[in-house]
């Protein structure tokens, strides 16, 4: 019967973002009795080494919600041609758009809101989707209602939905909440933009969203004023339902910071819209031709996908725990324990695209040819290039071998390896062992090739691609390679129990002299 269309990222967007948007989106399926309602959630530039949004809060939603809920992953890489244009890490027209052209089409209604809000029926036991479906055609809108930050946050129960929705009803007549806020047409209530109730067909007609409004604001309003001019009117649905908002002005998000907020001009996207049609966004809107991955919560989820590469790399512990030591008489000892390493490793890595080209340069054929293992076990489709100038012994399907110079242009994602070629698997780790002349002779091919590819990042990047590639390091923690790792990746400081370093390649590499220099300068 209908799409919700919704979009946000993985970041602290306003006041306590995680639990207002499970109560919303819980309440949003609450509302959903029709087998094709979905909920569309454009995850939209979340760091690509982060879950989205919702695989995040996955354990706070409802079987319910995930049943219903579609996760449009769009990517950093996929935002960067607008990055120079906008002070926004997250985009409303190109959002809404995206997941417009990806909805459902046997659905009739597109509902446009927001992830804080809750939609309540006037007749008690209705659903949503029984509302829009006798509705006659036409452009709806409701009035937005405040909840106060002390009821959602302290008396809504994330999963209970239900209980939530039956508390609303009670609580919006006893604290009088509902306050009609008129405002200018054609924007008929004060923060029009939280439901907006759309024929599919009619926004496939009009273009979508402005994809040219990337300043923030107004894009609602925008919107409005174009299916006012398209269907000659503006109807309201607030004789059946009503819609309330989270309020989270306590704390100041990116877009309500006082008077200087950046915004789309008012008379240009409003006042003076004078068509309902975008021409020159007609064939291009919601990125048709770009492909967006599609997350779904109800199965396949990365957790899973981690265990399974994981189970196929290594086998379980055959003792309650293991030791080491990050003493520093052992500074020289390169030795670590691959299979507890493996995990931190992997989980630098699951949240990538599925077709990422990793680049694997280390000393321990061993832990290329399991990390390899891992990789397809996760689901990841994308080669394991090794260069050949690593000398490697390896025989793996997921591994392409080649010269280093070719394979930087095909590389997605880097992965050094810094550990002693000679180690094998049940060999003491961190006893105070020598690297030998073998050792020593692979360490300097994975150093010189590290510096080489940190150095030359941006130059070699393959074609096409803005974003800059992330560096993992492994076994760089308290030990020779520690500092020369972080002459080149800006990554932070991490526990030694996980052995795994992480970041982008600095602009200028730092050296160990500049650093002893800026921490006696710090230190007095």
């Amino acid at each position: 019967m209908f799409s919700v269309i919704i979009y946000g990222r993985n970041d602290s967007h306003g006041y306590n973002l995680h639990k207002r948007a499970a109560i919303s989106f819980n309440a949003l399926a609450e509302v959903m009795s029709d087998p094709d309602d979905e909920i569309l959630f454009v995850d939209y530039n979340t760091p690509d080494d982060h879950p989205t949004f919702p695989e995040a809060i996955h354990d706070t939603l409802t079987e319910k919600a995930k049943k219903h809920m579609r996760i449009l992953r769009v990517r950093p890489e996929q935002h960067a041609h607008l990055k120079s244009k906008t002070h926004l890490v997250a985009l409303e027209s190109q959002s809404r758009n995206v997941a417009l052209r990806r909805s459902n089409p046997k659905n009739r209604w597109i509902l446009y809101t927001n992830t804080d809000m809750l939609l309540l029926s006037r007749t008690e036991g209705e659903s949503l989707s029984d509302i829009l479906g006798a509705l006659p055609d036409g452009f709806y809108q409701v009035p937005r209602f405040e909840i106060p930050e002390m009821l959602w946050e302290a008396a809504f129960d994330r999963k209970d939905p239900a209980g939530n929705l039956a508390k609303l009803r009670d609580w919006s007549m006893r604290f009088h909440l509902n306050q009609v806020v008129h405002n200018f047409m054609p924007m008929k209530y004060d923060a029009l933009g939280d439901f907006q109730a759309v024929l599919r067909d009619d926004m496939f007609a009009i273009h979508g969203f402005d994809e040219s409004m990337i300043l923030g604001w107004h894009c609602d309003s925008n919107l409005a004023a174009r299916l006012a001019l398209y269907r000659g009117r503006v109807d309201t649905l607030m004789d059946k339902a009503f819609g309330y908002h989270c309020d989270h002005t306590r704390v100041a998000a990116a877009n309500n910071k006082g008077r200087k907020t950046t915004m789309n001009s008012h008379d240009k996207y409003i006042w003076n819209v004078s068509s309902p049609y975008i021409p020159e966004q007609a064939e291009t809107w919601g990125w048709p031709d770009v492909e967006i991955e599609e997350v779904r919560l109800d199965r396949d989820t990365s957790y899973e996908r981690y265990t399974a590469g994981l189970s196929k790399a290594i086998e379980p512990a055959t003792v309650p725990f293991t030791s080491t030591s990050c003493e520093w008489h052992l500074f020289d000892d390169l030795t670590y324990d691959l299979s507890h390493t493996l995990p931190f490793v992997c989980d630098q890595m699951l949240t990538y695209p599925r077709s990422t080209a990793v680049m694997v340069v280390g000393s321990r054929a061993e832990f290329v040819s399991r990390f390899a293992t891992a990789w397809r076990g996760m689901g990841l489709t994308g080669p394991v290039l090794v260069p050949r100038e690593c000398q490697l012994d390896l025989d793996h399907p997921a591994i392409e071998t080649g010269r280093f110079a070719d394979l930087l242009r095909r590389t997605d994602l880097f992965l050094f390896e810094f550990g002693l070629t000679t180690q094998k698997d049940g060999d003491p780790v961190r006893t105070g062992r020598e690297a030998s002349p073998a050792d020593r002779k692979q360490l300097k091919i994975v150093e010189r090739l590290f510096r080489q590819a940190a150095s030359t990042e941006s130059a070699t990047r393959p074609a096409g691609r803005r974003m800059p590639r992330r560096f993992i390091g492994v076994n760089v923690i308290y030990n020779k390679y520690w500092p020369i790792f972080t002459d080149y990746v800006g990554a932070n400081i991490n526990p030694f129990c996980s052995q795994v370093l992480a970041g982008f390649a600095l602009e200028v590499p730092v050296t160990m002299k500049e650093k002893i220099l800026k921490f006696r300068k710090r230190a007095g």
